[in-house]
């Protein structure tokens, strides 16, 4: 039978590779902490200095801004930001520091 060895060759390549789990990242040092990810704040971390887009009581980062004259739901805004597959307007730019 070709299946036990199968499953033994299987089990060494698990002891051999590595493992497909991946560990959270530690905290960042305490000071100016800057991303690329996306994502959102419901309230800025203490010392973060990077830009964000202050939108429906959230903090976006990692996304673009976008200036220009934008028509919306029935208004002209000057700008926009989009987010994972989103835009968002009528927010502000915040947490330049």
């Amino acid at each position: 039978m070709k299946t036990p060895a199968l499953f033994a060759l299987g089990l060494a390549a698990m002891a051999v590779l590595p493992s497909c789990v991946v560990e959270p990242l530690p905290p960042p040092p305490p000071g100016r902490v800057v991303t690329a990810d996306l994502g959102y704040y419901n309230s800025l971390p203490v010392g973060y200095a990077g830009p964000t887009y202050y939108y429906g009581n959230r903090y976006y980062y990692g996304g673009r801004y976008d200036v220009g004259r934008y028509y919306h739901r029935g208004r002209y805004y000057d700008h926009r930001y989009f987010h994972r597959g989103r835009y968002y307007y009528g927010g502000a730019i915040a947490g330049l520091v």
